[in-house]
């Protein structure tokens, strides 16, 4: 009984030592929302290009996904990680010196490379280390831990950005990568050791590969329960939920904190509880990716059609529902986990992660879009914005019916 105790005390060293590579993968993420009035003045800019450098890093991101799962299926998780590392370190660096906008689109794109390495690799290590009953709940404590990353961004970066100045505060992101490398590099294993005689595992070919993902119905189960999941509470977060706050309803700063302080708080605590269903009763997942989806659309549309301007104590449904959905997303990548073959992990789960990040840079651009027809020569008002989220429901619509299409008739399934 006692011999699997240090497997499992190494496996919790590794899945730590992962857990804040993608920490800090996710503070460099979010870092140049918090940027952005300091970007503007910078590079002379307004917005619109302000808002060019989230499509590029989030277009990047989900591009570089199918990709990046090959690399990992290929040359292994620990590699990635140390790849993605320093690809967003090198990002970094070069917006530190940036005076110029192509160079600082080039260094979020950088970004995007590098972040596309490393949550598929933490989930590759999780599934890898980990009893496979615990695989759900290492999954979504590493998801939800590393959000953190985001307060990374708004208080100790913020605080050298507005005090010391742009080029260093940048620059102690790319320490705080290379650190993150420094650690991989000395900790992580990509699995755990075998037998010495055992010959050595042939990588799979990447057609193989390809073939085994696109033609798993579990692995596209996955990809629409984290569209469902994730798509509006991107499109929230990563844009337009602070203006909607704070232009429609009339809210202050500080309102506008508390709830989004609300909502991470509540991701993180709601996170292991899902984890913990999914890993006891594999076989209602995709009914969890219902349930979430069905609460998100309640949440909005009762938002949406309330009259008049909202108090935040009166918005705290739809923050509620957001946590909800952003916990919920990560049951799409145990679909595809159990779906595909060992050897294809690491390509199912970024396929997984392109369904939430692909809509959700849909829904961004589709909001924009409609608010620029609703309100062309003036600033939007509360109406422009309902209207605007309202279209995100043909984005849901379409993802509801993708996981419908892809679950049904799987009742021998353990989905």
């Amino acid at each position: 009984m006692s011999a699997p105790r240090p497997r499992l005390g190494r496996a919790h060293l590794i899945w730590a030592v992962g857990v804040f590579a993608y920490l800090c993968a996710v503070s460099g993420r979010a870092a140049f929302g918090v940027a952005s009035v300091e970007a503007s003045e910078r590079f002379g800019v307004d917005g619109a290009v302000l808002s060019l450098f989230g499509v590029v890093q989030l277009g990047t991101y989900a591009a570089a996904q199918i990709p990046a799962g090959l690399l990992l299926d290929r040359i292994g998780p620990r590699r990635m990680l140390v790849l993605g590392a320093v690809t967003m370190a090198a990002g970094q660096v070069l917006l530190a010196l940036a005076t110029e906008v192509p160079t600082a689109l080039i260094a979020r794109l950088l970004t995007g490379v590098g972040d596309a390495a490393t949550l598929i690799s933490v989930v590759r290590l999780i599934a890898t280390w980990f009893p496979t009953a615990q695989v759900p709940v290492f999954t979504q404590l590493a998801t939800m831990i590393g959000q953190f990353g985001q307060a990374v961004a708004a208080v100790p970066f913020l605080a050298l950005l507005v005090g010391i100045g742009w080029s260093v505060a940048w620059s102690s992101l790319a320490f705080l990568l290379l650190f993150s490398v420094l650690l991989v590099i000395a900790v992580v294993r990509d699995e755990p050791p075998g037998d010495p005689d055992a010959a050595p595992p042939v990588p799979a070919r990447p057609g193989q590969v390809l073939r085994d993902v696109f033609t798993s119905r579990a692995a596209w189960s996955g990809f629409f329960l984290h569209s469902l999941t994730l798509l509006t509470v991107n499109s929230f977060l990563f844009l337009w939920g602070v203006p909607y706050m704070t232009h429609g309803h009339g809210l202050g700063p500080a309102e506008v904190g508390t709830l989004l302080t609300v909502n991470v708080v509540l991701m993180v605590a709601i996170g292991p509880v899902i984890g913990v269903v999914t890993g006891r009763f594999p076989r209602h997942r995709a009914r969890l990716g219902w349930i979430a989806g069905g609460i998100l659309t309640l949440a909005w549309a009762g938002t949406l059609l309330a009259p008049g301007q909202l108090a935040a104590w009166q918005l705290m449904p739809l923050i509620i529902a957001l946590a909800i959905g952003s916990a919920t997303c990560s049951v799409g990548f145990d679909l595809a986990r159990t779906g595909v073959p060992p050897q294809a992990i690491g390509t199912a789960t970024g396929m997984v992660n392109i369904g939430g990040y692909s809509t959700s840079l849909l829904a961004v651009l589709l909001i924009g879009v409609m608010l620029d027809v609703l309100a062309p020569d003036r600033p939007a008002g509360l109406d422009d914005y309902r209207i605007a989220f309202a279209s995100m429901g043909v984005l849901m619509l379409a993802a509801a019916l993708g996981l419908l299409l892809t679950t049904r008739r799987r009742r021998r399934d353990p989905a």
